[in-house]
């Protein structure tokens, strides 16, 4: 009976739990802060976890935040649908960690994202699909990382991009066709990396100079190679100083020709074995049948009466 009793009591404390929030809205936000890690600090759909030494993204959380301040933690890695508890969340700020993995389904869910800060941590590589979810980010910061390459499709879907930061990473070379699928963008950090100021990067800087009044920090935005360019402001290359580009192939089409030789190579390696098998065994074959000996069959003499039967002289008849 009193088993019956505490299960009885424990449905009644659960249905006033539900409805008594619609009721007290104080009470329902006292709830949504039992939703909150003890280290943190969470408010009005804010949660402030910064410098809190966390490890890892928290769970359980309120699920309506709208703000979530994970800076300067010791978090290293984002797994699969980190967030995918809370669409509703607007800013995410994760620099200052030592993020270096970032599993492709780590935002699903974020549609209504507008602000992504991964800046100051130790990125490498992007996977392409990694910011696809996020169709209405406005700002993105990969600042200071060591990112040296990015894929062409990896922005594709953020339309409204209006503030991409890529400071002070590894990048020497940056395909033009990723800025021009950024529609909105009107501010672009590039400063901090190795430009390789090559043939390769006047795509790159003839949108920069179509786009100047989007290009911040322009004059430490500065060459890395060739050595004599070293330092010098990538926007005061002269335009004129490409004109002997054109008498050469890009990256991409040496490596596409350089496959083609490779492959012409193989293939005429494998027919000059393939000849050469062939006329071997040719030559053998007919080395073979010159040393077999000849047997020559004798044709018996014929017999005199054979001969003279078989040419008897014909005699007239009377």
């Amino acid at each position: 009976m009193p088993s019956t009793l505490g299960v009885g009591a424990n449905r009644l404390l659960l249905l006033l739990l539900l409805l008594l929030p619609a009721q007290y809205p104080a009470l329902d936000a006292s709830l949504k802060i039992l939703c909150c890690p003890d280290i943190c600090s969470c408010s009005s759909g804010k949660m402030d976890c910064y410098g809190k030494g966390l490890h890892f993204v928290p769970e359980d959380l309120d699920e309506d935040s709208h703000t979530m301040l994970l800076a300067y933690n010791k978090i290293t890695g984002l797994k699969t649908l980190s967030f995918y508890k809370y669409p509703n969340l607007k800013r995410l700020e994760l620099h200052n960690n030592i993020i270096f993995n970032i599993h492709s389904q780590a935002f699903q869910n974020l549609k209504n994202l507008t602000y992504l800060d991964l800046s100051s941590n130790q990125l490498i590589v992007l996977k392409p699909e990694v910011f696809q979810p996020l169709s209405s980010l406005k700002t993105l910061n990969l600042g200071n990382n060591q990112i040296s390459w990015l894929p062409g499709n990896i922005l594709e879907s953020l339309t409204n991009l209006q503030a991409l930061h890529l400071h002070s990473n590894s990048l020497n070379s940056l395909r033009v066709d990723i800025l021009y699928k950024l529609p909105s963008l009107i501010e672009l950090r590039l400063d901090g990396n190795p430009w390789a100021c090559t043939c390769e990067i006047q795509y790159l800087l003839s949108w920069m100079t179509e786009h100047s009044e989007a290009i911040y920090e322009k004059q430490r935005t500065l060459c890395g190679v060739p050595k004599y360019l070293s330092q010098y402001p990538m926007l005061q290359i002269e335009h004129s100083s490409f004109d002997h580009c054109h008498n050469f192939f890009t990256l991409y089409e040496y490596l596409y020709f350089l496959l083609i030789g490779i492959a012409l190579f193989a293939a005429s390696i494998l027919l000059c074995l393939l000849t050469g098998i062939t006329v071997g065994f040719y030559n053998r074959q007919l080395l073979r049948a010159q040393r077999r000996p000849h047997i020559f069959k004798h044709k018996a003499a014929k017999k005199q009466e054979d001969v003279i039967n078989s040419h008897r002289i014909p005699m007239c008849r009377i």
